[in-house]
């Protein structure tokens, strides 16, 4: 591994990884632009192409092309390897040359599907109406790779088929891609796509991994929407439609937005909501949640107010707010969706967007409308919301909803308070399902892990400017955060790495006095403190979660207590520049 990551950095240059994600502009021996990890107007993003690196300075991001990499297209190391290796052309193994080869073809095939699918869409005129008349224009068309196949009774039942046949593929492959399926008989064999708009399914790297097939005929005997089945490249359970162009919005607005169908998902970018996505063909699971929380905990929902969508906020609402997402929910009412509403006034989207509430107070709500009884509504609440008021990940919220709940129902909080603490007692839970999916599902990597070691490495290689009064102050804050021997601290900082302290100090002294380093010292500081903190808490919540499944009410009662205190902590940052005077 360490011969191929060398390849890739002899191969590329890290101008050439980062411009076609960030414009960059010239500014003495080092570029700039502004940063794409968080939201700011005047440049402070900086790299160097001399020494392979950047940094922030605005929000503390910072490292080599593989750091980049992981960071923007939120993966881990492995990932962002097989990125840069494919971009280098660089070979990775031990993937067998057959399996890399059927893989190979699976894309090629799709691409193709693909390709044929666009050369149709402006030879359909009811096709090209039809996504007129919904608002799309010919940039959105193009960007999302919109097309259209033709069918029975004009075109016959295989038209992609005889299309790829002639490009020299063969049967076998178009049913692994999804393509084509066999008949009844076994006999032969015909397109899984006919007389419908196209919509190409993208893995997180923008590649074709399946389709979504939108028909223009009516009937009730005709599904609206088909989609590709799964195959070696296309898993329902863990694709996000629009997640590969959604990824960069999610982190810049700082929320997720997700809708239900593909129309809702293009519009919402067409609009300037290019952090939207919907889950194709199946409900939201697990593997979707963590998607989202690479690079955001907040999620907006815009799902449709009828049965089927309210069962959906359920379902995501237990599913994020045991990760500890912040959900709410859009108000949309009278039967129109996000596209609808959009191509009507893009403002009245933008406008519900804003008055989104909370998923609880909207199911709080649900049941309000629904001109209940007073028993029933309360029975009803008990059973409907009460559930999500535990899941909350902590005291606050958890007081704070209670007494929404108790306010609206007409009676006192200490009644709520007493019903949710039966509900945690009994171990109750609003989607039993659900709750299996986030216990069984891996625990990713703590978040902010390349912000941990890029801070701890620049507080350590800054300590040789100060003298030795003040290095011993920032050792000793350095153990208390993190609760390690500065010693063992200063071994998880690998000799090159210090290229990347080198870096930062160099430009940015270049062009601010010593009292702005020193701000940025304490600042950086602070930072750190805080990426240390979030993921105590994050590790304090999973392990509640499984406290909580496995029984022990005693260990899951002293975390909740913990993660109280934590929170709390969050909130106060301790260190100033007094640090940094030698006393």
């Amino acid at each position: 591994m360490n011969d191929a990551v060398q390849q890739i950095k002899d191969r590329l240059n890290i101008i050439d990884v980062i411009t076609p994600y960030v414009p960059l502009q010239k500014a003495g021996k080092h570029l700039k632009a502004c940063c794409p990890f968080h939201t700011e107007k005047t440049p402070s993003f900086n790299v160097s192409p001399e020494r392979g690196m950047y940094h922030c300075y605005g929000c503390g991001a910072g490292g080599d092309m593989f750091t980049f990499i992981q960071e923007i297209e939120g993966v881990d190391f492995k990932e962002a390897l097989k990125i840069l290796a494919a971009k280098a052309n660089v070979e990775l193994t031990p993937v067998s040359p057959q399996k890399k080869s059927e893989r190979d073809r699976l894309y090629a095939i799709l691409e193709d599907a693909t390709l044929f699918y666009e050369s149709c869409l402006p030879n359909a005129k009811t096709a090209t109406e039809y996504l007129e008349k919904r608002g799309l224009t010919a940039a959105t068309i193009a960007k999302w790779r919109i097309g259209f196949v033709s069918g029975p009774p004009q075109d016959g039942w295989a038209v992609v088929k005889e299309h790829l046949l002639t490009k020299g593929y063969t049967e076998a492959e178009m049913l692994k891609a999804g393509l084509i399926k066999l008949s009844d008989k076994g006999k032969d064999s015909y397109d899984v796509f006919r007389n419908r708009i196209m919509f190409p399914l993208f893995d997180q790297s923008g590649r074709v991994v399946g389709f979504s097939g939108r028909t223009l005929e009516a009937g009730d005997d005709i599904p609206k929407y088909v989609n590709s089945p799964e195959t070696d490249l296309y898993k329902k359970s863990e694709l996000l439609y629009g997640y590969d162009k959604a990824k960069q919005g999610i982190r810049q607005l700082d929320f997720s937005l997700i809708v239900e169908g593909q129309f809702d998902v293009v519009m919402s970018h067409q609009a300037g909501y290019h952090n939207t996505v919907a889950v194709s063909g199946t409900a939201l699971t697990a593997e979707h949640v963590h998607l989202l929380e690479r690079f955001s905990n907040r999620v907006v929902l815009s799902l449709d107010a009828d049965k089927a969508g309210i069962a959906a906020v359920k379902r995501a609402a237990d599913l994020m707010l045991r990760r500890g997402l912040d959900v709410k929910v859009t108000l949309l009412v009278g039967g129109k969706d996000p596209a609808d509403i959009i191509l009507r006034d893009p403002r009245e989207f933008k406008h519900l967007i804003g008055k989104s509430v909370h998923v609880i107070e909207f199911l709080l709500q649900v049941l309000l409308n629904q001109n209940l009884d007073e028993r029933t509504l309360k029975l009803r609440a008990r059973e409907e919301v009460l559930p999500y008021i535990v899941l909350l990940p902590n005291y606050i919220d958890q007081d704070h909803f209670e007494g929404k709940v108790a306010e609206a129902l007409k009676t006192t909080k200490e009644a709520i308070h007493m019903e949710v603490e039966r509900i945690r007692d009994s171990k109750q839970t609003a989607t039993p399902e659900a709750a299996k999916a986030v216990t069984k599902e891996k625990v990713a990597a703590p978040d902010g892990k390349q912000r941990y070691q890029s801070d701890l490495t620049y507080l350590i290689g800054i300590l040789p400017l100060f003298d030795t009064t003040v290095a011993d102050k920032i050792k000793a804050a350095l153990a208390v955060i993190t609760g390690e021997d500065y010693a063992a601290l200063e071994l998880q900082v690998p000799a090159p790495a210090k290229a990347e302290v080198l870096f930062r100090i160099e430009s940015f002294i270049d062009k601010n006095p010593r009292r702005v380093f020193d701000e940025e010292c304490v600042h950086t500081l602070n930072r750190f403190r805080e990426v240390v903190i979030k993921n105590r808490l994050k590790q304090a919540r999973e392990e509640q979660g499984r406290l909580d499944e496995s029984g022990d009410e005693a260990g899951a009662l002293a975390l909740l207590k913990t993660i109280g205190e934590l929170q709390l902590t969050l909130q106060v940052a301790p260190y100033t520049n007094d640090i940094l005077k030698a006393e």
